[in-house]
């Protein structure tokens, strides 16, 4: 795997169509690590998709965590359970990483919108 997509949440609206849309536009060896945090929504069964649940809450920072616990990737890529990807993300991050070697941190860029 190279890279693993992790989404911590709690109560979040938008979590399913974060997941299919992650799913839809990966081209790569791209899982999705999902954290639910004191929740259990009614999420249907994804390919390419582990769930890491606890029924108490134990808050964003640590549930991240254990989900970065469940990956084999080389890469790892934490997002908000509200978010839409381009085609290909995870193939065009990778290659962004290779050009510039392994120590790196990318960050996203952010728009102010509503589905």
């Amino acid at each position: 795997m190279m890279l693993s997509v992790v989404i911590p949440s709690r109560n979040e609206e938008f979590l399913p169509q974060t997941i299919e849309d992650i799913l839809k536009n990966k081209r790569g060896e791209t899982e999705v690590i999902v954290g639910l945090d004191g929740y259990q929504p009614n999420l249907p069964e994804y390919k390419d998709v582990k769930i890491v649940h606890y029924d108490e809450s134990i808050g964003q920072r640590a549930i991240t965590n254990r989900c970065v616990e469940q990956s084999t990737a080389k890469y790892i890529m934490k997002v908000d359970a509200h978010c839409a990807f381009d085609e290909g993300f995870d193939v065009k991050m990778i290659d962004a990483f290779k050009e510039v070697g392994d120590n790196v941190v990318m960050a996203p860029g952010m728009r102010n919108l509503w589905v």
